[in-house]
């Protein structure tokens, strides 16, 4: 008999468990549910929320369209360009070659492009954390033409090879996705393979990611999910066309939440790399608690990844609309999840207010952040407008009032302060709880 009770009480404990696990999961989604819908009323977010804990998954969601067009929802299979993600794969490809002997991080770029400017004095690993002062490809003026072209790798690094370098290899940190093209370029010399059989043979086969890839435009892929970004006038539009071949090594890939999962726990249970784990640049810390992130922007895509080793939590949004929300959003449903305070997106849209031509004048001018190029601050017809120095298209900014702006193209708000002689000195670019100050330029 008191083993049958026994069994009982295992029985109702098990039940009771399970029970409040579904409430609690219940009133995560709510929560999640009414955190996103502002966005979702806005057009200015769609994609896949997933939370893992030990690996597992307790919470993923999909919320609005893979297509829009056609109306077919986004699901948790959906395939996203992962942007910058994909510069993991790389990182681990690299690191792989080191564990193996085949390559040093202490290598000079030269040993492998003989002829390259100063090549002997940029190292694998000043490429790998961008410290080499290699130009950054999505900083060049003509940008937006270059990557509507097909590129062999030779073609790609020809473009920033016989360009200056930024500043002398190892002096400072600047991000480059060209340094991660002269990466899939070392992967291919001494690989003697082409860069995605690489991955593929080195990393996706051996991990059963089936459906992570090169991304190629030519490609029926199933399931395949259409980017999307505001335009210059604010309006919701489909993404710019990519040729994804001048991605290559830092952001050419597509991968589903699953598929990211399965990788990043094969990292931290050391089945791809051991010894040289802590190389990769993703490492940091928040608030004290140590962290490992990655994240991933490019036409029509923005995404976040970040794993907490204290709680073994995972939170990843995958997102087809190009803005700046996928962070802040990690944060929030972070927060959420954890019981933290949190709070309901605005809709900035809702808080538009005129101002007079004439005083939109007061912000305009040249502002410099200190790294990318000089931004551009000009009133064009009854608006202020937000664009690079050296370029002719600019986008549209949404007043607030109070000297505050809305750029909806990057969802981000604009402060200017320090207002002398009838002009602003001081332009900052608010994006969650982080500010980026640029001081005017004065002519």
């Amino acid at each position: 008999m008191k083993k049958y009770y026994l069994i009982l009480c295992v029985l109702v404990i098990i039940i009771n468990s399970i029970t409040a696990f579904a409430q609690k999961n219940t009133t995560i989604e709510s929560k999640i549910d009414e955190y996103l819908q502002p966005y979702l009323d806005m057009d200015a977010w769609s994609g896949i929320i997933s939370i893992y804990e030990d690996g597992e998954p307790i919470f993923q969601k999909a919320y609005g369209y893979a297509d829009r067009e056609w109306k077919i929802p986004n699901t948790k299979d959906t395939k996203f360009r992962i942007a910058s993600i994909s510069k993991l794969f790389t990182e681990v490809a690299i690191l792989k070659l080191v564990e193996e002997n085949t390559i040093s991080l202490s290598d000079p770029l030269s040993k492998f492009i003989i002829d390259y400017p100063r090549g002997s004095e940029i190292t694998v690993k000043q490429l790998l954390n961008h410290r080499a002062g290699i130009p950054h490809l999505n900083n060049f003026p003509h940008y937006n033409d270059l990557i509507k072209y097909d590129y062999e790798i030779d073609d790609i690094i020809d473009l920033f090879k016989n360009k200056p370098l930024d500043f002398d290899p190892g002096l400072r940190y600047r991000y480059s996705n060209s340094g991660y093209v002269l990466l899939a370029y070392i992967i291919e010399k001494v690989s003697q393979a082409k860069y995605g059989d690489y991955l593929q043979t080195e990393i996706l086969n051996p991990l059963g990611l089936a459906n992570t890839g090169i991304d190629n435009n030519k490609q029926i892929l199933e399931k395949r999910a259409k980017g999307y970004m505001f335009n210059s006038s604010g309006d919701l539009a489909n993404a710019d066309y990519v040729n994804m071949s001048i991605k290559i090594g830092g952001g050419s890939m597509y991968s589903t939440a699953g598929d990211l999962n399965i990788f990043l726990q094969s990292l931290f249970r050391k089945e791809l790399i051991q010894s040289s784990l802590n190389e990769l640049p993703n490492f940091n810390e928040i608030e004290g608690e140590q962290a490992f992130q990655a994240s991933g922007r490019v036409q029509g895509f923005c995404h976040q990844i970040t794993h907490r080793f204290s709680s073994d939590l995972t939170v990843m949004v995958l997102g087809n609309h190009y803005s700046n929300l996928a962070l802040p959003i990690s944060d929030d449903i972070y927060n959420i999840y954890s019981g933290n305070p949190y709070a309901i997106p605005l809709n900035y849209l809702g808080q538009e207010t005129q101002v007079p031509v004439e005083e939109l004048k007061a912000y305009e001018g040249n502002y410099d952040f200190g790294f990318g190029p000089i931004r551009k601050l000009l009133v064009k017809g009854n608006s202020l407008t937000y664009g690079a120095a050296d370029m002719d298209s600019a986008d549209k900014l949404i007043s607030l009032g109070g000297n505050r702006f809305f750029y909806i193209q990057y969802w981000v708000i604009l402060e200017f302060s320090d207002s002398e002689n009838g002009r602003f000195k001081t332009l900052e670019w608010v994006m969650g709880k982080n500010r980026y100050p640029a001081n005017r330029v004065i002519n």
